[in-house]
This record gives structure tokens, sequence and C-alpha cells, in this order.
């Protein structure tokens, strides 16, 4: 597993706020941003900023020290749409009664907008979905809302060692994720007999593909506490046959 390491200055823009949410990320699935190799050993966590962003990335201790790197006045972190590194992990959970299928996806990378000084930060991603219908999320009862436009295609053993994919359509077609993921058992049959999932996504600090129910839903119901979950349902399927 890598071993974060944060400067002084990391820690010192940061905020102790800043620097939880920061670290809240599972790296294991993460890659240099430097060599964009798998993270491993070592890690250090690089920050970009011009005052207003504030850019979290990572990169090996052999590819980079820990440090500040000040941006220019146009410099902004990337559209959710735009490669964020992402996990997903699927489930199946009990919300008030009823078992639903759920995704969860968190960045890698972390992004966030400097409010009102050191340790402000609101994360970028969970920003733009809140401008996307999507809800932020206190407590885990009942679904969220449905968000119109947005849609999971599931496509079944067509991952590249024939696992399955899954792609995140938002409305104007942009690839909010596009990976594999690891369904279990009952999930297919839920999101059958729904058409849909809740997409949860933010700091979650889930360290693996597939996780138990109860660990899935105590790291989303600590997220939510912090005010550092947003959710809704989507629609979700499989392409025709043929297409």
């Amino acid at each position: 597993m890598p071993d974060l390491h944060m400067s002084p200055e990391v820690r010192a823009l940061l905020g102790p706020e800043g620097l939880a949410r920061a670290a809240e990320v599972s790296l294991t699935d993460g890659q240099c941003v430097t060599c964009r190799q798998p993270l491993d050993g070592t890690v250090n966590m690089v920050v970009r900023t011009n005052g207003s962003f504030t850019h979290v990335v990572y990169v090996h201790d052999r590819c980079g020290p820990s440090e500040v790197i000040p941006m220019g006045p146009d410099f902004a972190p990337a559209a959710p749409a735009d490669g964020y590194d992402m996990t997903m992990t699927a489930a199946v959970l009990d919300h008030g009664g009823a078992d639903l299928p759920v995704l969860v996806a968190e960045t890698v990378g972390k992004a966030y907008i400097v409010q009102d000084g050191p340790g402000e930060l609101t994360n970028v991603v969970a920003s733009h979905l809140l401008g996307q219908g999507f809800h932020l999320v206190s407590r885990l009862r009942q679904a969220p809302p449905q968000v119109p436009e947005w849609v999971g295609v599931l496509l079944l053993g067509h991952g590249p060692a024939g696992e399955d994919g899954l792609l995140v359509l938002d409305p104007e077609g942009g690839k909010f994720y596009a990976g594999s993921v690891d369904l279990p058992d009952g999930w297919l049959t839920q999101a059958a007999r729904y058409g849909w999932a809740i997409f949860y996504v933010g700091n979650v600090g889930l360290t693996a593909p597939r996780q138990d129910a109860r660990t899935t839903v105590k790291a989303l119901r600590t997220a939510a506490q912090a005010g550092q979950l947003v959710g809704a349902r989507i629609a979700v399927g499989t392409p025709p046959a043929g297409a």
C-alpha cells in the first residue's frame, strides 16, 4: 500500500481540514501524474494552486517532491468529464428496508475550490455535480432523486481481462467514468428491477473494488456526516443486442 508523504508547505497550505480531506482517498488504484505508472512505495502529495483553485495530485518519491506549485490566474482543474482517475465500487445496500443497487465513485486526484482560507475547501467534482442536479447526502435512509439524462451503460464481460465494464455519461455525452466495475451478487437483478442505480460520489475511502455491505455503509455514512457525499439516481442498462 502506498505511503503518503506531505511536505511542511503542503500541510501549511491545506490546513488540518484540507489535509484530512486530501488524505481520505485510497491511492491503491491511482497513477503518478509524472510517469503515469501505478502508485507504490512512498508517494508525495503535490498541490497546484492559484489561490482560487487547489488541485491535489500524487507523484512517486522518485518522480518528484511534495511541494506547492504556484499557478497562473487562468489555472483551473479539469472538469469531471475530462479524465479524472476514478475508482468505482458497486454494492447492494439497504435504504429504508429496500435493497437497492449502488455505485460509489471516488476521484484519486483531488481538486478543490478555496473558499475563505486554508482548509476551507469545496470539492470541485462535488460542486459540479450539485450544479447538475445531484443532492448533498446527509443520510442513507432513502434513495436520492433521479437526475435526467445521466446514464450508466453496463458492458458485461467486455473489459480487457473479461471483467465487467461501466460507462457513466453526463447529459452532454461526456464520459464521467469509463472503466471496470466488480458487480456483487444480486446487483444486476436489482438494477433490472428498478431501471436505475444510486450513484454516490465523494471522499468515501473505500480501498477495494468490492467491500462487504457493512463496511461500505459505514464509509458512506461517515462521508455523508462530514458533508463529503453527493448522490442521485441514474438510469442504468446494457446496450441492445448487436449495438
